[in-house]
């Protein structure tokens, strides 16, 4: 259903947004925030869209706003630790079909990210481009929204500009099960908060949108076409900071692993037959941070012989004691098309920082 926003994955320890501004859409100069109110039955939110970033979802938007669409629509769903949404139902808790639009594409790769105060497009779960008019304001930190796990993330297309304190209002009513929803948790306000009004505040002229929208659509299809792509062009931002952190270059094998060394080593080289002590930080090229023992403050044991990824076997056996990578896993050396469900998704690019702490006699 289109209310459901998706199961999550584990936060980001590194901004997907940081990593992911080089291959966002050519900007046009020209092309200005929007911003629209919505007023509501506890207060106006005013929101400033990035037609930029993500041309397609904001003129999406503003169209819905135009035609009155939102007004008398409620936010249905509320999880205090997570997001408000709305758009999509009316005050007695009918889905609104009446000026309905086809679905749009998802620009969820256009550098924004699901931080607090943001507003992402809901979306029917393990369908990539089904968002039509719900959306979702952010009430913390979900940056492991920007992560995809049905095959793509959330898309963000703007942020509160006024009224954060009406979003807590709403996030912090008292919440039932209402038996016209499907939800097993009470979600849904006990009084209806009501978006009575959305209005575009700024002049929203589409000719200068047009281009970015194509723009964005031909991108679109580009990574439909090659789901590696984007993934190799966040990792450069990778490769940069690491090479920048170690005052060394990029390194490759054969198989397609590379790595930066980060802190030479001084010590032994491991066999097929040692057990090792490894302190490593995991990353998706999203920028999702999935396992750390470092957070957990005791060294990993690997036996050479096998039982964890290619990828890492082939980088400990060319490291020393002592040695700091960051190493780049390409997914036929990580966990392939079947991934590491929920933390990984299939075809995974990963990135690791792993530290050779020891062989152990």
């Amino acid at each position: 259903m289109m209310c459901r926003i998706g199961s999550i994955l584990v936060a980001a320890a590194v901004s997907a947004a940081s990593l992911a501004q080089e291959s966002a859409p050519a900007a046009a100069t020209d092309v200005a925030p929007v911003r629209v109110k919505l007023e509501t039955s506890l207060g106006d939110i005013v929101l400033e869209l990035d037609a930029k970033a993500a041309p397609i979802t904001v003129d999406n938007f503003v169209m819905y706003c135009g035609q009155g669409f939102y007004n008398g629509t409620v936010f249905h769903r509320v999880i205090p630790t997570f997001m408000i949404q709305g758009g999509g139902y009316t005050e007695d808790m009918e889905q609104k079909q009446d000026g309905l639009r086809k679905p749009i594409q998802n620009e969820w790769r256009n550098g924004l990210a699901n931080k607090r105060g943001t507003i992402s497009m809901a979306r029917l779960g393990g369908q990539a481009d089904s968002a039509t008019a719900q959306f979702f304001i952010n009430v913390v930190d979900n940056e492991r929204l920007d992560t995809p796990n049905d095959g793509a993330a959330y898309c963000v297309f703007g942020h509160v500009v006024e009224g954060m304190d009406v979003v807590d209002k709403i996030k912090d009513s008292k919440l039932i099960k209402h038996p016209k929803l499907p939800f097993p948790q009470p979600v849904t306000p006990e009084t209806p908060v009501v978006i009575t009004s959305a209005s575009v505040l700024t002049k929203y002229d589409r000719a200068p949108i047009e281009p970015l929208m194509a723009q964005s659509a031909e991108r679109i299809a580009k990574y439909t076409a090659e789901p590696m792509l984007y993934q190799e062009e966040l990792l450069r931002a990778w490769i940069e900071k690491a090479e920048k952190e170690g005052g060394g270059k990029l390194e490759a094998a054969p198989s397609g692993l590379r790595w930066v060394t980060l802190k030479p080593g001084t010590g032994p080289v491991p066999t097929k037959t040692d057990t090792v002590e490894v302190h490593y930080t995991g990353w998706l090229a999203y920028g999702g941070k999935f396992d750390s023992s470092v957070d957990r403050g005791q060294p990993y044991q690997v036996k050479m012989s096998g039982g964890v990824v290619p990828g890492w076997l082939e980088a400990l056996s060319t490291m020393k004691v002592g040695e700091k990578r960051r190493v780049f896993i390409p997914p036929d050396l990580g966990y392939g098309e079947r991934g590491s469900p929920p933390r990984i998704p299939p075809n995974s690019l990963l990135i690791f920082d792993m530290e050779l702490v020891g062989i152990k006699p």
